[in-house]
């Protein structure tokens, strides 16, 4: 039987852990808490929303370091601000043929490589959504599936079969030769939707009833369209019709901007009352993600020759937020430049 370990217990890993645990997985999670792994080994992780609810029994760790023997497949599903470090520690318990599984927002894929190597690692893109309503409480807000890809074509292809029947436990599974266009693609609207959510502290339907804000997620978008293409990836259209033609609609004729205003109204008006995962953070005092998001495309920018101007000054203002320096407050999106 394969050896699984989950890192990170919050609202994905955490269900991911349970559902392979309900399907007789020799899966071990990592807590970061050794009061959660103690909640969570004698008392379960519980879950609510969308699935029944019910209490999981777990094989929990406060702490990598505390985990014994190898592991065949690793899921690292902290914060990407995190994601680093775990990897710099888990490296002692892979085994020799095993794959560590990204389940982070924005692209981590090419620092986590750098860590344990681009033939061991196996993208995601996660389009369900959870909740993490308190330590061990989590709840299912939406349905979706996986993304899965080996970012390299000489990793293992046997174990991209087993991480997809471990994934399937939680949701389907579509297994692409181009994971870096499926990352791409989720990552154009984490760079808009987290990030502008982040700089001025409004709900998303608040913010996007703006048409100052809405033009400043189409320049958003066409800045990781174009390095996208400059660095040779091709964007999966992974996303629902409106998000996919709100990307990789090209054109820039009256009708077809009046067509992606109408479209962003609508997700703003679907997603009304969504706060930004990187705005929660920065409320808790905790830092975002920003350089695996927009940071991310302005690194990628710079190495291409392509110029990211509202990205860069996104990537300022969380900065400079993150550092105190800054109040979170609509008046931001006042300072990034309209394309």
């Amino acid at each position: 039987m394969l050896r699984v370990v989950v890192v990170g217990a919050g609202a994905i890993g955490g269900p991911i852990a349970a559902h392979m645990a309900e399907n007789h997985v020799d899966i071990t999670l990592v807590t970061k808490h050794p009061d959660l792994a103690e909640t969570i080994k004698t008392r379960g992780l519980q879950l609510k929303g969308l699935e029944k609810f019910r209490s999981v029994l777990i094989k929990a760790v406060p702490f990598i370091e505390d985990l014994e023997g190898n592991f065949e497949i690793i899921f690292l599903a902290t914060k990407g601000t995190d994601v680093e470090a775990a990897a710099k520690a888990i490296v002692p318990f892979l085994h020799e043929d095993g794959v560590v599984v990204t389940l982070q927002n924005g692209i981590v894929e090419d620092a986590i490589g750098d860590i344990v190597g681009r033939s061991r690692i196996i993208g995601s893109v996660v389009k369900w959504g959870s909740t993490m309503l308190e330590p061990a409480l989590i709840e299912i807000t939406s349905s979706g599936d996986f993304y899965i890809g080996l970012i390299d074509e000489t990793g293992n292809k046997q174990k991209i079969q087993d991480v997809s029947k471990l994934l399937e436990y939680s949701a389907p599974v579509n297994v692409t030769d181009n994971i870096y266009g499926a990352l791409y693609s989720k990552l154009a609207i984490n760079a808009c939707l987290t990030t502008l959510g982040a700089i001025c502290g409004l709900y998303l339907g608040e913010m996007l009833a703006s048409r100052r804000t809405r033009r400043l997620f189409m320049g958003i978008t066409t800045e990781v369209v174009k390095v996208a293409e400059k660095s040779g990836v091709h964007m999966e259209k992974i996303l629902p019709l409106h998000s996919r033609s709100l990307i990789l609609t090209g054109s820039d004729s009256r009708l077809s901007l009046l067509k992606k205003h109408l479209l962003i109204k609508i997700v703003g008006w679907k997603y009304r009352k969504v706060k930004s995962s990187s705005l929660q953070s920065l409320e808790r005092g905790k830092k975002s993600e920003i350089d695996f998001l927009n940071g991310y495309i302005v690194q990628k920018g710079e190495e291409t020759g392509i110029m990211t101007p509202i990205n860069s000054e996104c990537v300022r203002l969380i900065k400079e937020i993150e550092a105190g320096k800054r109040e979170i407050h609509p008046d931001n999106l006042l300072e990034l430049p309209i394309p």
